[in-house]
């Protein structure tokens, strides 16, 4: 199955079997809804959104796979802990779920309405997963096309935590290979259907030629590439354990976790739980698991067409990374909303608020798209440490956004959902803030946006679409040395992630309803 716009149909979930385990199939398109741009509208840009491509290490010990047992539906304390984000089946696929986006946003020509080919794709933030040297590289040559070998440490064998060594073995997170000789089958087979695919640890580890995006592209900086997990600010204990040779994969018995998950936080500061007393196990060091310094992102952000506006060699090196950038009368203002202090919401600094000011307070665009990794709501991210400068949250961002008239589009991620809402206050015209699904999470889908000028009106015109992938599970793993194949594996596994099949954190709630995906928007 290649990729269809979601217009003409789209990929479901079907019913689930016993184990809660649901197979993927199509179901009918949806039309763009509501009044339709006139045949004179001028269109202005048009751009492909893609956002939270958490470009995955699974093999580091640096990661905290062991926190996320604790919210399984069968853990004794899942109704208290709910959820926790650091572990996910599909993780071990996202280089080649990335691959798989890329192919597909080349065949996109141009936006939904006109013919104007499509300006830009920006990428709103958690490029990589653990703000790791090794992930920014992968990313970077997923994006720009070259050779890529996704792996780390030992490259003759799997070292991550879905490990075929009897001794490494836990049952807690799911085992592709089965189980081995003398061990109890793991959780996620076992209790929640997943399936077992022979020979997707070592497939995943392949090298293989990435294609590279076409179309021009621009990226937002997220918090999961600052910040451990996207929470935990690096330090020099950390930066051990991820150039270590073990893996932390027990917490010590008297763990105090009400402790442990209070430091887990939205809001800093925020901290990792204490490897002390626990048990580890030996694992192949590699020196490419470093963590990115402050300037790592936008250098490499540099050499890719981020030319100047912000982001500029000397800002660069101080650690900048937001910036902006003109497309005919249509100015891109990229924020950096990651709070480097700690916790995983977001908020600007008071220097980026000044930018911020400066740049719209230039008249010669006629128009102002907006682009950040966190939405307006998850803006209340205050924590600074003492002697550091006061955070900009929402409401101060907002009330001042909304008394620039330019500005009629706000692009976000970092809820991995798609959601689009008006934001408007008092007499204000206001804008609409989009936010569009992940590359990791269900239903793992981008965005076409395109701004058109209509008779004294703006229109936006919306729609997602799907990665080229196999929705079938036979066909997806009928070939493992196809990364395409690979990525299909990935959106079957994401659509059936054990945490999220009911409440509050539901997967369905990720791919929005009708309101939030196919559109026509006007102001």
């Amino acid at each position: 199955m290649h990729h269809k716009d979601t217009q003409s149909s789209r990929i479901v979930r079907a019913s689930a079997n016993e184990k809660g385990w649901r197979n993927l199939t199509l179901s009918d398109g949806e039309p763009l809804r509501g009044k339709e741009p006139s045949a004179s509208a001028q269109s202005l840009v048009s751009l492909v959104h893609i956002s939270d491509l958490h470009i995955c290490d699974a093999q580091s010990p640096a990661r905290a796979e062991l926190m996320d047992r604790y919210a399984d539906p069968h853990h004794p304390m899942s109704a208290l802990v709910k959820l926790v984000g650091a572990y996910r089946a599909q993780e071990i696929l996202t280089a080649q779920t990335l691959e798989s986006m890329v192919r597909t946003i080349n065949t996109i020509e141009s936006g939904p309405v006109s013919n104007r080919p499509i300006d830009a794709v920006v990428v709103t933030g958690d490029v990589t997963d653990n703000a790791q040297a090794n992930e920014l590289s992968w990313y970077k040559t997923l994006m720009d096309g070259g050779q890529i070998h996704p792996d780390s440490g030992d490259h003759t064998r799997w070292e991550g935590v879905a490990s075929q060594d009897s001794d490494k073995y836990d049952p807690s997170y799911w085992n592709p290979e089965g189980t081995p000789e003398g061990c109890i089958d793991d959780y996620p087979r076992s209790l929640y259907g997943l399936p077992t695919i022979p020979g997707l640890t070592h497939a995943v580890r392949q090298p293989f030629n990435a294609t590279g995006l076409r179309h021009t592209w621009l990226a937002t900086h997220g918090n999961h590439d600052a910040l451990l997990q996207g929470t935990v600010p690096a330090d020099p204990e950390l930066l051990a354990i991820a150039l270590g040779e073990k893996r932390l994969v027990e917490l010590a018995p008297d763990s105090d976790l009400g402790e442990i998950f209070s430091k887990w936080t939205q809001v800093g500061p925020a901290g990792y739980a204490s490897p002390n007393g626990g048990k580890f196990v030996a694992q192949s060091a590699d020196a490419n698991r470093n963590f990115n310094k402050p300037s790592d992102w936008a250098n490499i952000h540099l050499q890719c067409g981020h030319d100047g506006h912000g982001l500029t060699t000397e800002n660069a090196e101080a650690g900048t990374k937001y910036w902006f950038k003109d497309i005919g009368a249509v100015r891109l203002i990229s924020m950096d909303t990651v709070n480097t202090h700690g916790g995983w919401q977001g908020s600007l600094d008071a220097v980026q608020f000044q930018w911020l000011k400066q740049v719209l307070a230039d008249e010669s665009p006629r128009y102002v798209v907006l682009l950040s990794h966190h939405p307006a709501a998850t803006l209340f991210n205050d924590y600074a440490p003492d002697g550091a400068e006061r955070r900009i949250c929402e409401e101060e961002l907002v009330s001042y956004l909304l008394t620039q008239e330019r500005v009629v589009l706000w692009l976000a991620g970092h809820n991995h959902e798609h959601s689009i809402e008006h934001l408007t206050s008092g007499n204000a015209r206001g804008f609409w803030h989009i936010q569009t699904a992940s590359n990791i999470d269900w239903p793992q889908q981008g965005r076409i946006v395109e701004i058109l000028e209509d008779g004294g009106h703006i229109a936006i015109a919306t729609s997602v679409f799907d990665h080229q992938s196999p929705i079938d599970l036979n066909e997806a793993t009928s070939d493992l040395t196809d990364p395409v194949n690979l990525a299909g594996i990935s959106r079957i596994l994401s659509a059936n992630h054990w945490q999220r099949r009911s409440g509050e954190y539901d997967l369905e709630l990720m791919a929005g309803t009708v309101e939030d995906r196919n559109r026509y928007l006007w102001l």
